[in-house]
């Protein structure tokens, strides 16, 4: 395909007497392409589901979310773009995706196939901008420009998921050892470990690991052992620090420790951690900060000095 397509265009920029034989065999080149490319992409079998999540929401009586898919104006495209999406044989990257959109908690409640397809109708959005752009400013049609803002729309979506995966990371990374204080708190005083996370959850219950608690409380309720739902949640929320306490409390299960003082040790272990993070942290600013300030006394230097030298080279008083 690669190869048709480099000689589709080799062909269209060569200057040659009967060009309009070249135009009508790069026509042929491009249709070629586009049919291959619909080929590889609608042969694969497909069935359209849903998220969990937001199978869940329904179930439960809440509201259905409101996102481009639920559009009637583009509903039909993004139906074209879901069935793409489907048929894309992918598996490792849509993996990624679905890790990636439970790490971010999921709002609009996306399947990783939903949000590959929305990653593609905004590539085409901004494909089809730049070639308007062309032709109506230029006058000229740029494939190279028109593939660039496809993949740049793509590339755009699935960073914006990163980022918003990688900031909910670090606001739970912040809470987990203020919650494991609570939750020890708690416990200490005759709680037990539902009830001592139900009154954790009960103070600030929009707080992102607030959220995952009670995904930990909902899976216990329904008759998931306590071991696979904080396994569960160490596996939705991929922290060194949450793994560490989640391997921490099933071995305090298995040899009879109490839980609460388990709990209190590694939110204590957590703020140290934090400590020595931070201070190394100032250590490694207060020898960079160095290269700033060399530059800002060496420019005063020249400042005060440099006219003074410039007059003794102009003097002649070097020689």
């Amino acid at each position: 395909m690669l190869a048709l397509m480099n000689m589709a265009t080799i062909l269209a920029t060569a200057d040659y007497p009967n060009a309009w034989i070249y135009d009508i065999a790069l026509s042929i080149g491009i249709f070629a392409i586009v049919t291959m490319f619909v080929v590889a992409i609608f042969r694969q079998p497909y069935e359209i589901t849903v998220s969990y999540q937001r199978r869940s929401a329904i179930e439960t009586g809440h509201a259905d979310r409101q996102t481009v898919f639920e559009n009637p104006l583009l509903r039909p495209v993004m139906w074209i773009m879901l069935a793409t999406s489907y048929r894309m044989a992918m598996p490792r990257f849509k993996d990624w995706i679905r890790r990636t959109l439970v790490a971010a908690g999921n709002p609009g409640y996306y399947s990783p196939e939903e949000y590959l397809a929305l990653s593609l109708f905004y590539g085409v959005m901004i494909a089809l901008a730049i070639v308007s752009f062309y032709i109506v400013a230029l006058g000229d049609f740029s494939f190279v420009s028109a593939i660039l803002g496809f993949m740049a729309g793509m590339g755009l979506t699935i960073y914006q998921l990163r980022e918003m995966a990688d900031k909910r990371l670090r606001l739970i990374a912040k809470r987990v050892p203020y919650a494991l204080d609570l939750i020890s708190l708690a416990m200490s005083a005759g709680a037990t470990f539902t009830e001592a996370i139900t009154t954790v959850v009960r103070e600030e219950s929009d707080d992102p690991f607030n959220e995952e608690l009670k995904i930990v409380l909902a899976e216990i309720e329904l008759g998931t052992t306590r071991r696979q739902a904080l396994q569960n949640l160490a596996i939705r929320i991929p922290i060194d620090m949450l793994r560490s306490i989640v391997a921490s409390v099933i071995q305090a299960e298995d040899l009879g420790t109490p839980l609460a003082d388990v709990l209190h040790s590694q939110a204590s272990l957590l703020r140290l951690q934090r400590s020595v993070r931070a201070e190394n942290l100032a250590a490694v600013a207060s020898v960079r900060i160095m290269v700033p300030g060399a530059l800002i006394l060496f420019s005063v230097i020249l400042t005060v000095f440099g006219p003074a030298v410039v007059r003794f080279i102009e003097s002649g008083g070097i020689f």
